[in-house]
């Protein structure tokens, strides 16, 4: 069956697909003039001499379409141009079964694409299968998959492994794709200004420069807003309610009468441009999404609301799958990283019990006071001398062979890793504030002050340096409530300024390197090294990427507090700018519903798009996490709706009562 569509200029194009094809659809939308065949032999059969013929994969990645002979032969005597991707088979050519990319990216190989892309500029063609094809002497390699290197180029070239994706037959017009190109929208392929001109190369390739120049397409997950366009007056409220009906409609989850959220979404996009759900049930993300519900209560009055971040918290801390109840444990009190496994990341706890403090000030209840008291005076006890605790502990492994929280608290340790020690430090002055139990304050400021005297070069830093910072200032502002002191507002000072040195313009705050030698999780420095372990969404200095997995989010709040403890204007100018920044970059989506309204990992502020690089092997750009950034960045805007705010001391009295006794029953003296 042939179905036409007027063109607005130029000569016709003609294409073998289904009508629901990407290309087929956006060219059809740029008024191109389109004849459209269902099957190979119309198609050749009614081509019109010297014209393009696209024969595209409709069933990929089910095996594609099948070229013989005799059709190679109509080609030839038509002089067509022929474009087609993923072959089944393809006549005088070997055609391997479809094989499944694992880290793979597309990569230009050559000058096909330049200037916009030039060689090396590497592209996500994502869920990619690939045909192996036979490649003839002499054929011209356009585009390649490859395992490789860094953020838009790769860095350190073409690996012998590259496999040719894109390629021109010698002496013919014949452009064959090993696999679909065509389905870039569903597929969700980025970025999106490089695949308009791949596809814009290819058609001007075919002799439809007039098509190029009009070919335009919408990606299926975009931004609320461009970077230009004007907010409305309620952008902020709407980000809001956005944010809480993704979190209510596709994060939930319920397991008889316990409630709570899933981690997020895997970063990994399938062929079909969708995005498995991470299904592990984490402690953190459990509180912090009750925090966000909590809020939420105050902002819409909304009972269910209420009733959810209870029954989350009630999940966390009421259940042995995630809190450890035996008081002669050396563990007691500590929560689990996720359900059922005792390991015991002091960031992890500190960011459940920061959560959990503040929305039982919100909900107004203690139901939850003994059991965070005791998280608390777990995570000091279980601190060395210098303040500083061990990034995790395990049951078992880290109690053996004689040691137990004794050991732990009479060690001298120092860990300047503000992303694993800081947030602790922040629990300890907010349960001195309430208490006045010094041994709150004093580790607290202990660390402080050897983390602040040794300055972010000599930090370990994680994925980048700016996360650090960013983290840094959550804590210190809370000391500056406490203690106003010259020294404390000096170092809340130096760290809000290097803050605001990496914010952009537009609110976005660009990450850093520090030194490599100082990195866990820095970039990788070779083609082998790419994907094998976390790393930076950044590969060079200046790639202009925004985490927030690991620095906005905690930017936020930190800016939020800091204004609170010091009514610096210039803070809260910095604050309203990365909000207005996070509510034009909140994703938009009618073709995947479970990311409407979330925020995803890995901002590019140049291209406005989610990208960055992939060499993390689990948490890459396009991955969505409940916890660490929805649930933030949703809870500091309903604070800020109703002006209010993280640290906050109410429920002193409750915690007053409980803390003395049970530190003096697990044995910590001094509180």
């Amino acid at each position: 069956m042939a179905v036409r569509h007027d063109e607005k200029n130029g000569k016709r194009l003609f294409l073998c697909c289904s009508d629901q094809n990407d290309m087929y659809r956006a060219l059809r939308e740029a008024g191109i003039g389109v004849d459209r065949f269902d099957n190979v032999d119309d198609a050749l059969r009614q081509a019109a001499e010297e014209a393009g013929l696209f024969i595209m994969s409709d069933r990929y990645p089910a095996a594609g379409p099948v070229l013989n002979e005799s059709h190679l032969q109509v080609i030839e005597s038509k002089r067509l141009k022929l474009y087609v991707e993923y072959p089944q088979s393809f006549s005088g050519l070997t055609v391997g079964s479809p094989k499944s990319a694992s880290g793979e990216r597309v990569v230009a190989a050559s000058d096909m694409f330049a200037p916009q892309a030039e060689p090396m500029t590497i592209m996500a063609m994502h869920g990619c299968w690939y045909v192996p094809l036979e490649m003839p002497d002499k054929a011209a390699v356009h585009l390649v998959l490859a395992r490789v290197t860094g953020y838009d180029k790769a860095v350190f070239g073409l690996p012998d492994s590259a496999v040719p994706l894109l390629y021109q037959l010698p002496n013919r017009d014949v452009l064959i794709a090993a696999s679909a190109l065509s389905r870039v929208i569903g597929g969700r392929y980025a970025p999106l200004a490089v695949w308009h001109t791949v596809w814009k190369r290819i058609l001007t390739w075919a002799g439809y420069p007039h098509a190029a120049e009009a070919l335009r397409w919408e990606p299926a997950v975009r931004t609320q807003w461009t970077k230009d366009e004007p907010l409305p007056h309620d952008a902020e409220s709407q980000a809001l309610l956005r944010s809480m009906q993704w979190f209510r409609g596709h994060a939930v989850y319920s397991i008889d009468s316990n409630k709570g959220v899933i981690e997020g979404f895997e970063s990994n996009i399938r062929s079909d441009g969708k995005q498995l759900m991470r299904a592990w049930l984490r402690a953190d993300c459990i509180a912090e999404s009750a925090m966000a519900f909590a809020f939420d209560y105050t902002v819409h009055g909304n009972p269910d609301s209420k009733q959810l971040a209870e029954q989350m918290l009630d999940t966390v801390w009421m259940d042995r799958s995630f809190y450890n109840d035996r008081p002669g444990d050396s563990d007691y009190g500590l929560v689990n990283w996720y359900d059922r496994r005792p390991v015991f990341y002091g960031d992890d706890n500190a960011r459940v019990i920061l959560a959990t403090l503040a929305a039982r000030s919100v909900l107004d209840t203690d139901r939850w006071d003994e059991r965070v008291s005791a998280c608390l005076l777990g995570n000091l006890r279980t601190a060395g001398t210098d303040g500083f605790r061990r990034p995790f502990l395990e049951t078992g492994k880290s109690f053996a062979n004689g040691r137990d929280w004794k050991f732990y608290e009479g060690e001298s340790y120092i860990h300047l890793a503000p992303h694993y020690q800081c947030y602790l430090w922040a629990c300890y002055l907010w349960a001195y504030a309430m208490t006045g139990c010094e041994p709150f304050l004093s580790k607290a400021k202990k660390a402080i002050r050897i983390t602040m005297e040794a300055t972010p070069s000599r930090w370990t830093w994680t994925n980048g340096l700016t996360q650090e910072i960013a983290r840094m200032i959550l804590p210190l502002s809370l000391l500056v409530e406490i203690e106003d002191t010259e020294e404390h507002r000096s170092w809340l000072t130096r760290m809000t300024d290097m803050l605001l040195s990496r914010m952009e313009p537009c609110g976005s705050v660009r990450d850093i390197l520090g030194p490599l030698e100082n990195g866990r999780y820095p970039p990788p420095r070779s083609n082998e090294e790419y994907g094998k372990h976390e790393a930076s969404l950044m590969q060079e200095e200046d790639d202009p990427v925004c985490d927030l997995l690991y620095t906005a989010n905690w930017a936020l709040i930190g800016l939020h507090e800091a204004y609170a403890a010091t009514g610096d204007v210039k803070l809260k100018e910095a604050e309203d700018r990365l909000i207005s920044f996070l509510c034009r970059i909140q994703v938009r989506s009618a073709a995947h519903p479970y990311l409407d309204g979330a925020w995803m990992r890995s901002f590019d502020d140049v291209k406005w798009e989610y990208w960055g690089s992939s060499a993390d092997n689990g948490w890459g750009p396009w991955c969505v996490e409940t916890g660490w950034t929805n649930s933030w960045i949703a809870s500091v805007m309903s604070m800020r709706k109703n002006g209010t705010r993280l640290f906050d001391r109410r429920g002193a009295d409750s915690f007053r009562r409980t803390i003395p006794q049970l530190a003096r029953d697990m044995g910590i003296s001094g509180a």
